[in-house]
Formats: structure tokens, sequence, C-alpha cells
């Protein structure tokens, strides 16, 4: 499939990314992770299928604006290790181990960097919308080369609501100080980023890697962004 300009409006003057397995291959950073934390915690058998099921359940509870991103970090641990009574201290203490881990591997894909750079060679606006805490995001950028100038991060914590939240998008819209139909967004999550984008009136394409589709706004790559 190839996408052309045709593909969306032609007063576009901002693009807005999603950062989690869009920009950044966070699933497979998170696998690894997974599995070398349940190893050193001495949790028998393969236990990352168990951890992302957590992490789906409570990242969606933030989501919907249920519990603070802090609270659901500590919830995942408790549920992981099937231990409610453990305190704030012990559980915040045993997620920063994980991070460590998964910060140990991080990579942007390979087609995030001249994505960003394109965009912005366009001469569009450049944002990173993102459901995450600040600066865990912004240290992703740094660690994965996608710290451009230019691009600014816009995160659920900042903005005070997260995708697919309406709330979210008009606050990022008047972030980066442009309108919904001047704007693209692009992000692998269908609800979050595209029905959330949608909703407000933004021009969404579903990234949905290595796989082709009919739809204009399906992507397979964002070599295929249409600028």
């Amino acid at each position: 499939m190839i996408v052309t300009a045709a593909a969306h409006p032609t007063s576009i003057r901002a693009i807005l990314f999603d950062l989690d397995d869009t920009l950044i291959d966070h699933t497979s950073a998170a696998h690894n992770a997974a599995a070398a934390w349940a190893r050193e915690l001495g949790l028998p058998g393969d236990q990352t299928d168990r951890w992302f099921a957590i992490e789906r359940q409570h990242f969606a509870a933030y989501e919907r604006g249920e519990c603070t991103h802090q609270q659901q970090r500590r919830n995942r641990v408790r549920d992981f290790l099937g231990d409610l009574s453990l305190d704030d201290a012990a559980t915040d203490a045993l997620f920063a181990r994980f991070l460590t881990l998964y910060e140990q591997h991080w990579r942007a894909f390979p087609d995030a960097v001249p994505a960003l750079t394109r965009a912005l060679e366009a001469g569009l606006q450049v944002g990173i919308l993102t459901n995450g805490a600040t600066e865990l995001q912004q240290r992703k950028l740094e660690r994965t080369g996608l710290d451009i100038s230019g691009v600014q991060l816009l995160t659920s914590t900042d903005l005070g609501a997260a995708k697919p939240n309406p709330e979210c998008y008009e606050r990022a819209l008047a972030t980066i100080e442009t309108t919904a139909h001047e704007t693209i967004m692009v992000g692998d999550s269908f609800p979050n980023d595209v029905e959330g984008a949608r909703a407000v009136g933004i021009t969404a394409f579903h990234l949905v890697r290595g796989h082709s589709s009919d739809d204009l706004y399906s992507l397979p790559s964002l070599d295929l962004l249409p600028f």
C-alpha cells in the first residue's frame, strides 16, 4: 500500500505521535525486563504474560482516571507478587528495580527518527503525546535518540488527562497551538490513538507494524506517513 498526501487534509500544520510501541519498542523492552525481574524475585516459570495482563488491567484504570499513575504502579506490583499488604515504600522500591531492567532494553524503531525529522523538515509542529510519567518518558527520548529539537513531549501527567479522554487531546492541541482539523495523530492503539483522536476531529492513522491494509488510514510503517 502506498499512502499519498491525498489521504489527509491539505491544511495540516501539526502531527502528534504516540510514544510506546509507536516510536519505541515498549513491548519487547517490557517483556525482557519482566522476565529478568521475575527470575530475580524467584518466581517460577515464565511470568511475562501474567505481568502484561496485570499491566493492562491497572493501566486501563489509570487511563479511565480511577487512580494516579503512581497508584497503578503500586497496584501492579501487589497483584504480581500476590501480596496486597505491601506498603507503598516496598512497592516503589520493587517497581524501581523493574524500571531499571526496562530501561536497559529501550530501543527506538528504525523508522522513528526519520519520521520525526521528515515532519520537522515539512514545517509541521511535532508533538509526542503519551500516557505516562513525564520524567520516565523524557528519559526514553534521551536514551533512544528521540530527544530532537523542535519535538515537544506531551504527557498525560502534565496534561492532567490521559488518552483517549477528549480533554487530553484538547489540552495537547492548546499546548502546541493548533486545532483539530489542522492536526494528524499516529499511534498503535486503536482506542487511544485513533478513536480518541477522531472523537475531537483529528485525522488519525493507525500504525499496525508489518501489516499491510487497503485502509488508507492504516500504516505498516512510519515511513508511509503522508508528508
